[in-house]
């Protein structure tokens, strides 16, 4: 009986999943980030295949699944990851009938993938932001979380 790799490493039901690096959950731009924001984001990053960073979209039906119910929401939630530069948009909206296409967004911390000529950036081989860079010019950051240091008496 001959098994298949998924099978018998268990990967039948384990699907793919979007990672985001400690760097960027680090910096100030994600940190201050409004809910709906995060939710978009996210959103974006559930369609994100491995190979498609800046094929990425955000209609309103897509948002609705994703916790955001109101246009009005969403273009705020998008303005606001543009503003804090944690995406930008790679192809512009064109509301035409027929013909009309939806706007495409990429996320800065990875590099933008060539979609097969659907974006109006050009494809990059570095990423457009560079998070890790950033936080090393940085003095470091003093986390709610980290355990005070204990001064120890010196021994007389």
């Amino acid at each position: 009986m001959s098994r298949t790799l998924a099978k018998s490493k268990g990967r039948r039901e384990a699907g793919s999943y979007a990672a985001i690096p400690h760097s960027v959950m680090d910096s100030d731009d994600f940190l201050s980030l409004s809910g709906a924001a995060l939710k978009v984001l996210l959103g974006l990053l559930r369609q994100f295949r491995g190979a498609n960073n800046g094929d990425l979209s955000a209609t309103i039906h897509q948002a609705r699944s994703w916790g955001v119910k109101s246009p009005s929401t969403l273009v705020t939630a998008l303005q606001e990851l543009m503003d804090h530069n944690l995406i930008i948009r790679s192809r512009d909206p064109k509301y035409c009938n027929p013909g009309g296409v939806c706007a495409l967004y990429a996320v800065t911390w990875l590099a933008i993938d060539d979609c097969g000529g659907r974006l109006n950036v050009d494809s990059t081989t570095v990423p457009p932001r560079r998070f890790s860079l950033e936080l090393s010019n940085h003095p470091v950051r003093k986390s709610k979380y980290t355990t005070p240091k204990i001064e120890v008496p010196e021994a007389v």
